[in-house]
Order: C-alpha cells, then structure tokens, then sequence
C-alpha cells in the first residue's frame, strides 16, 4: 500500500491485507466480540505495518465540543516583538475554526509585574480548558503554573522556558545558548580585552524577564570561560533623558583604544543604537548587538548602526504553542517537552530575505 494511501484507509482493506473478515477487523479495532488468536495477530500484524490510527477528525467533528483557550501576553503597539508572537496565535486558531477552538486574550504591561498579577487574579473560574503563557515575569508565571496545576488545566509556555514546571510544552528559544553565540559574536567583532556596554532600558518595574536574564547570563558564562579580560559597563538608559547615557557612552568611546562593543538583552537594541548615532562617531568604534527582527531593530542593522540581530522566530512560537495544546485536548497527542526555536543571526546583507520569510 502506498505511503499517501494510508490516511484513508478502510476496514475493508485491513481485512483484505490481513486475509480476514471486515466483521472481525472491526471486533478488532473496537475490542468487542471473540476473535481467535490467529486472525487477531494477522489484524495486528496489518495495523503495524500500515500506522493505522482511527479517523480521530471525524470522531473529534462528531463531538461538536468546543474548546476555550486563553493567551497571556504582552501589550503591544504596531511594530513590537509581541505583535508577531499575536500574529502566529491568529493564524493558528484560523486553521482551527472547523473545531470549535477560540481563544481569549489576557494582556498585560510586560514592564510592570502587577499589571501580570492582576489579569491572572480571577482567571481560574473562567473555565479555560488550556493555557499559553509567555514567561516575562519567572516568579509569578511559577505561582500562576502551581494553581494550573491544582486545577489540572494543561499549559504551555513561549518566549523562555521555566525549569521544574509542569508545563506540557515549551517554544521558543534556548536564552541561554541565544546569550553565548552573542558573546561569540561579539568577541570576533572587538576582541578580547575590549570595553563592553551592557545597557538597560528603564522601566517602571526595575526587573528583567526570564528571557533576558537567561541571555545575560549565557552571555557572561561564555566570555568567562574563554578568560575575557575587557572591561563591562553597565548603564541605564532613560527614553525620556537621553543625555546621561549619551555622555557615559561618549566617556566610554573615547577612553579606550580599540572598538567598543555594545549589547541590550530585549528587543530594544534600537534605543542604544540611536544614543551612539547622536554621538556621530567617525571611527564607527562602537560596534553593536541585538536581539528580534523588529521594525526599528531592523532598520538600525540596514543604517550599520547596529552588525548583528539574533532573532528566534516569535510568530512560530505563538503558533505552535496553540498548536500544541489543540492536538493535545482534541486529539491527546503529547508534544515533545522542550521545542526550541532555532536562532537566526541577521545581518544587513540578509535582512531582507528574512522579512520576505513570514509564518
């Protein structure tokens, strides 16, 4: 039988395969009624060989169930990173309209934990029958798993992963190993006894997330395992007052001899990018790298601001994330544990092939 045919095949064939009666492939498949040990092995033997699985659509079709998802997210303006993490979820529940699946946004202020906290405060009498979860805040996505948990309510979770949890999927990508292979970048760029830029990006809650603090710290594992002996500024930076950070950067560019690397552990690489344009450094000494093919990121690599972007697909993550937890409630099909994203480096010479890939 050939590989295309077995998604349609039928009790008759099995029986004609295995040399028996249709009457006995389906006391078979359906466990009811005496088959003698021969036939059943012969049936057996056929359902191997073929992969045969129940028509589970047609089964799931007849159910008429309907199935309510809840996405928690971000916030975002036209342009953010977490818009295309939206635009994968969309694009998955379209494909699953046939199967009653909807979905219910919880957004909520990625730069304030409470904002989190409040839109997670009553959602367990909603009744959701499955949950995805970005991970910005790793403390209070625990909190929020341990009473899924309780409630037995499976969930799966994007943008960086939470070890020890009972999540049923994670996508998205590997923070730390994303950290290192900037560290890598980074050091061929500059050397290894260089200044290094570590900025920040003001916020109101004074914290990183998950993800950045998985970058930071395979970003510093890596340089302190090939004994890097260059010297880390770690500066703030104020949307609304650039002139401190302007004056440290300068301060930093002009001190030393060689290039001067830069780095910011969000998707915001473009607020340094703009700090170090104003500076209009002829020497081109402050060589830059970040994270997320963004609007203004991309147009930051395409003006040499910025030599590299380590982008992670987020509209894949979203995506696969409701895909996941849709086969698992109809179909109870398990994914695998951990699905990593896989880390795309981007250059100016690239960028614009990889804007014309879209999920």
């Amino acid at each position: 039988m050939e590989k295309d045919q077995k998604g349609n095949i039928r009790i008759v064939d099995i029986a004609k395969l295995a040399g028996v009666s249709a009457g006995t492939v389906d006391r078979v498949l359906h466990k009811r009624g005496y088959v003698s040990e021969e036939k059943r092995e012969k049936i057996e033997k056929v359902l191997k060989e073929i992969n045969y699985e129940p028509n589970m659509v047609a089964r799931f079709l007849a159910s008429k169930k309907v199935y309510n998802l809840c996405v928690i997210i971000p916030k975002y303006t036209s342009g953010d990173y977490w818009e295309q993490v939206y635009g994968g979820i969309n694009l998955a529940i379209s494909e699953l309209k046939s199967f009653n699946v909807s979905v219910e946004y919880l957004l909520f202020d990625q730069q304030d934990t409470k904002s989190f906290m409040e839109i997670t405060k009553d959602m367990m009498g909603k009744g959701y029958d499955g949950i995805l979860i970005a991970t910005l805040f790793g403390d209070k996505v625990t909190d929020l798993a341990k009473s899924l948990d309780e409630k037995e309510i499976p969930y799966v979770f994007i943008d960086s992963n939470i070890p020890g949890q009972n999540n049923l999927a994670y996508f998205g990508a590997d923070s730390f190993i994303s950290g290192s292979i900037a560290a890598k970048l980074m050091v061929k760029e500059i050397g290894n006894n260089a200044d290094i830029i570590i900025a920040h990006i003001k916020n109101t809650d004074k914290g990183t997330s998950t993800q950045m603090q998985g970058r930071e710290q395979g970003f510093m594992d890596y340089l302190k395992k090939i004994q890097f002996s260059g010297t880390f500024h770690h500066i703030e930076i104020d949307p609304e007052d650039y002139i401190k950070a302007i004056r440290i950067i300068k301060e930093i560019s002009q001190s030393s001899a060689s290039s001067v690397g830069g780095i910011v552990f969000n998707s915001r690489i473009y607020e340094l990018a703009f700090l170090c344009k104003k500076l209009s450094d002829p020497q081109n000494k402050i060589i830059l790298l970040g994270y997320d093919s963004i609007e203004k990121n991309m147009n930051a690599l395409k003006e040499n601001l910025v030599s590299f972007l380590i982008a992670q697909r987020p509209g894949l993550q979203g995506y696969d994330g409701i895909k996941a937890l849709s086969n698992y409630l109809l179909f109870k099909q398990y994914p695998e544990k951990l699905n990593y994203m896989p880390l795309d480096i981007l250059v100016k010479e690239n960028i614009d092939y990889y804007n014309n890939f879209r999920l």
